[in-house]
């Protein structure tokens, strides 16, 4: 809440304007009032308000000498002036004082309104970081980080009191949630597709219980957090959120948003069998894929599961390097549910996918990785994997690593992940683009895991680099 003083020299003046206003519902709380200017210049040291209502004409000190005593103390509250004149000249001079308003007796609740949600939009934009730096301070997880983050969410009116009950809603969406005006809330876009949605506990509560009713299809891609979490538990409760929202992936039967973030230690449940039977083997992926429609699995074991079949076919001598996956969003880009992973794990383990393309001496080779490596420059920015490139080129995933290795000696994963890594430095060091837009511009869907990813490259987080190379004298913004 912002808030107000008010400064007037008649007590049912001041009654009136605080009975005029729904305060709260304009997102502002009236903090006190002083009924001479001497009085104000003191409490508003104190009190330190965003915004002061003043009557012009006072004894002693008028609303206008008021302004000028309190900028002189370094004191810069927006300041309407109340008055029960229309006189041009006192608001000529209003003007030039830089007054952010002038309303006249009796009060008129819609001008005062109209005012305050003006002013709140100046103040909130003048006050609330940015949405990258917020994002910083949820992945540094440092104290001072978290003091800074407390404070963001007492500004969005989203804690009070000291209290921070929040929870925290994740959508993996093409667009924003609409959540309701009146919900005081932090929206924060951390992927591509992907937002978080910070909101006090009680207020999330009442969505869950909206959202009861509705159908699969709605809820797909909705998750939320354990309750009752505080800033320094931001990392954590993005992840349990994350897990849920992807319910819809491993075909749960029962979409839920209690105790599914729990992750249980079930690694050796869905171990890979290494005795080289292959009916051993579907045997086992038939009975993991009833697990994960149970929900005793969720997506974290999928990709867990989905990383572990393809070392056990890299042990067998196939080249596999391309093939694993590092995140829930490129396992869900590649496979439409859990049960079209199971399927293309068992083809990979029939053989149907691992038939010998030699490299060596083939005809058209050059040629062909040629147009590979345009195709990846031109399109490093998409969703690329290498069970892509397959299809897009008719080979063998199993052919283009060996091409790789072969022509750069180095894997495509490597390859891909330079010419994003080159292409994010350019754009921090020669611009002012927001970093999570950098993220999605060069192909990666989640803000943390591109910081991180940045980070191990490179050798510092995405913005410590942009601000190391602005003192080195490269110029961003243009």
């Amino acid at each position: 809440m912002y808030k107000v003083f008010i400064v007037d020299d008649e007590e049912l003046v001041i009654e009136s304007l605080i009975a005029t206003v729904d305060w709260k519902g304009c997102g502002y709380e009236v903090v006190g009032y002083a009924q001479s200017g001497e009085e104000a210049v003191e409490a508003a040291k104190q009190i330190q308000p965003d915004v002061i209502f003043s009557d012009i004409r006072m004894p002693g000190m008028n609303g206008l000498e008021l302004k000028k005593r309190l900028d002189d103390a370094g004191i810069s509250s927006k300041f309407i002036i109340v008055s029960g004149l229309a006189e041009f000249a006192l608001v000529q001079k209003a003007i030039q004082n830089n007054i952010s308003g002038y309303c006249l007796k009796p009060f008129d609740e819609m001008e005062i309104m109209g005012y305050l949600i003006k002013i709140k939009r100046e103040l909130d934009s003048r006050r609330l970081l940015p949405e990258g730096e917020i994002l910083d301070l949820i992945e540094s997880g440092t104290p001072e980080a978290n003091s800074r983050l407390r404070r963001e969410l007492a500004l969005a009116d989203i804690t009070s009191s000291g209290k921070e009950d929040l929870r925290i809603m994740l959508t993996v969406r093409r667009d924003r949630f609409q959540i309701n005006g009146k919900t005081p809330c932090f929206t924060l876009r951390i992927g591509y597709r992907k937002f978080i949605y910070v909101m006090a506990d009680k207020d999330a509560a009442q969505l869950m219980t909206l959202f009861a009713s509705e159908s699969r299809h709605f809820l797909k891609g909705i998750g939320f957090s354990k309750r009752d979490i505080d800033s320094a538990g931001f990392t954590q409760a993005i992840q349990d959120a994350e897990l849920q929202a992807y319910q819809y992936f491993t075909l749960a039967e029962i979409f839920t948003w209690e105790e599914s973030w729990k992750t249980n230690d079930m690694k050796s449940a869905f171990a890979v069998p290494t005795d080289g039977n292959n009916q051993t083997f579907f045997a086992h992926m038939d009975s993991l894929l009833s697990m994960f429609q149970s929900g005793l699995l969720n997506i974290r074991h999928a990709l867990l599961l989905y990383n572990d079949c393809i070392t056990q076919l890299s042990r067998k001598g196939m080249e596999s390097d391309d093939l694993y996956l590092y995140s829930f969003e490129q396992l869900a880009d590649q496979f439409e549910d859990v049960r079209a992973m199971i399927d293309y794990l068992k083809e990979l383990f029939r053989g149907e996918q691992t038939d010998q393309q030699h490299v060596s001496m083939q005809s058209g080779r050059i040629h062909t990785f040629s147009a590979i490596l345009e195709y990846i420059n031109e399109h490093f920015g998409e969703d690329i994997t290498i069970q892509g490139l397959s299809k897009q080129f008719n080979l063998n995933s199993n052919y283009i690593s060996q091409l790789f290795r072969k022509e750069l000696d180095k894997t495509f994963t490597e390859h891909l992940t330079g010419l994003r890594m080159n292409r994010a430095s350019e754009l921090l060091r020669t611009t002012s683009i927001p970093i999570n837009d950098i993220a999605d511009q060069v192909g990666y869907q989640d803000y943390f895991y591109f910081s991180k990813m940045f980070k191990k490259m490179m050798g510092s987080p995405p913005r410590a680099y942009r601000y190391d190379q602005s003192q080195n004298g490269y110029i961003s913004g243009s």
